[in-house]
């Protein structure tokens, strides 16, 4: 993290592949982590408390809301969300094969542990605007999945 990310106290997206650093406007007033254990019941088991069997370990999930206001300015919030969006986008469609994916990411918050992982989905909401339907207000909720490594799959 370097010393800009720290001392700002801000939460910061840090592109690990592709580059770029958000920061947050507002820092989110809460930030979820999920862990999921998935477990199948055995085939044999036909019992009412059946007997399960540990399929696989899954990462965990980071979920936070963030809010992007440019009313003051009096200029379009579109430019800060799609900064964000650039984070959930193809890296080089037409590149290499390794670079046909988004980039990983690291989010950086005060004193939690460094969370990396790829952005999952970002839905964003748009809630003020200028008279003239310039947007100036949005919220967008990140969800990001836990990822030591990440590559394109082999589908089409």
């Amino acid at each position: 993290m370097s010393k800009a990310n720290s001392a700002s106290g801000k939460l910061h997206i840090i592109g690990l592949e592709k580059g770029g650093d958000i920061e947050a406007m507002y820092n989110p007033k809460e930030l979820q982590i999920d862990k999921s254990v998935p477990w199948q019941k055995a085939k044999n088991s036909k019992a009412d408390k059946p007997d399960l069997e540990f399929t696989s370990a899954d990462g965990r999930s980071m979920s936070f809301e963030l809010m992007f206001d440019t009313f003051e300015e009096g200029t379009s919030v579109f430019s800060k969300v799609d900064q964000l969006l650039q984070l959930a986008m193809v890296m080089e469609e037409g590149g290499s094969e390794d670079k046909k994916r988004p980039t990983r990411v690291k989010v950086v918050w005060g004193t939690l542990p460094a969370f990396e992982g790829v952005i999952e989905s970002i839905s964003t909401k748009y809630t003020m605007f200028l008279p003239d339907g310039t947007p100036v207000r949005a919220t967008c909720n990140v969800k990001v999945k836990e990822a030591n490594k990440a590559s394109k799959g082999s589908g089409s």
